[in-house]
């Protein structure tokens, strides 16, 4: 290809470039309009709050979820990890008090990571291990969870400290927002200003070239497991203080919600690019497009079915960008 024709070319894959950072953001502005003539309650201060509060939980754990695709695996144990220690801390709670059954739930989240990274690590394991070890381990915990309760919900102890976490406020402002908000700067600088964020993208990038390099790529795998692990558990205190109860089934979908909201936002499902920021506005748009549905009155199986027509586009388009990649085009 001549120096002219490059030349012509730039400025379109700049647009193209640019009109895939801001598709997310273009996609939840576009709902939000559509959202505000289908109801006028839409962009009330009440109907807002109720959103962001609603999405905090999906919103952490698709924090998480971004390192550990961003560094290319997949972490589907997210799930059982909700249900666990959606029931978990309601179970140590009667035992141990609200503080301690809080930091080992956070510590199990931790743990649960490590177990996944370390796995990984033994068997060498690839992405397409890193779904089916994923899976397995999500499955020993929705198991643990079912066990736990005999399959039914199980109510909590209200008190100051386990009620914060759904209906605290900080400065005004919901403690599920604050803890997304503050989830999402934390990570957001550690991706985008540290040599840690840095290896992520290296890593899920080009793994070989990065182990050739000196990066520990496994352990650095490892560590994204266990911040996904911490973030999950964090989502399920905001549920169980919600509810005031705790479900061992309530992580059913979660892990595929959380993919769609990444894959949304624009991070590769095949690693090494993608960002908080954008994350966020997927979780937000998944979020008004629920909100839609229930303001709307329309059933619990059409919301399923647009969350289903979600995922299914999401995939679908985060190939087609992949394919473009690969075969050098703008």
């Amino acid at each position: 290809m001549s120096t002219l024709e490059l030349n012509k070319e730039a400025p379109q894959r700049r647009y193209r470039n640019l009109l895939s950072d801001l598709g997310p953001l273009l996609g939840l502005c576009v709902l939000t309009v559509v959202a505000s003539i289908i109801s006028p309650s839409f962009l009330t201060k009440q109907n807002i709050t109720n959103v962001l509060n609603q999405v905090a939980v999906l919103g952490l754990g698709a924090l998480g979820m971004t390192l550990v695709v961003i560094s290319g695996y997949f972490d589907l144990s997210v799930a059982g990890m909700l249900s666990l220690a959606n029931v978990g801390v309601v179970i140590l709670q009667t035992r141990f008090g609200t503080l301690l059954a809080i930091v080992i739930m956070l510590l199990i989240g931790v743990l649960v990571g490590l177990v996944n990274g370390t796995i990984l690590r033994v068997v060498r394991g690839d992405f397409g291990a890193s779904i089916m070890i994923t899976f397995g381990v999500g499955t020993i915990l929705s198991s643990v969870a079912l066990m736990s309760t005999n399959g039914f919900s199980i109510h909590a102890q209200e008190d100051a400290l386990f009620s914060w976490f759904g209906y605290g406020r900080v400065l005004g402002i919901s403690a599920p927002v604050v803890l997304l908000f503050v989830g999402a700067v934390v990570l957001h600088i550690v991706l985008r200003h540290t040599v840690f964020g840095r290896a992520i993208y290296l890593t899920g990038a080009n793994f070989e070239a990065a182990r050739l390099s000196g990066i520990p790529v496994y352990t650095i795998r490892m560590i994204t497991f266990m911040i996904s692990g911490f973030m999950v558990a964090v989502g399920a205190l905001i549920e169980s203080s919600q509810t005031v109860s705790a479900s061992p089934v309530v992580g059913v979908g979660y892990e595929l919600n959380v993919l769609a909201a990444v894959a949304i936002g624009g991070t590769s499902l095949m690693g090494g690019e993608g960002n908080i920021i954008r994350t966020i506005i997927g979780v937000l748009l998944m979020g008004v497009l629920d909100n839609i549905i229930i303001l709307m009155g329309l059933t619990t199986s059409v919301q399923m079915m647009a969350e289903g027509v979600v995922i299914v586009a999401a995939i679908f388009l985060d190939r087609l960008k992949s394919a473009r990649q690969l075969l050098g085009r703008p």
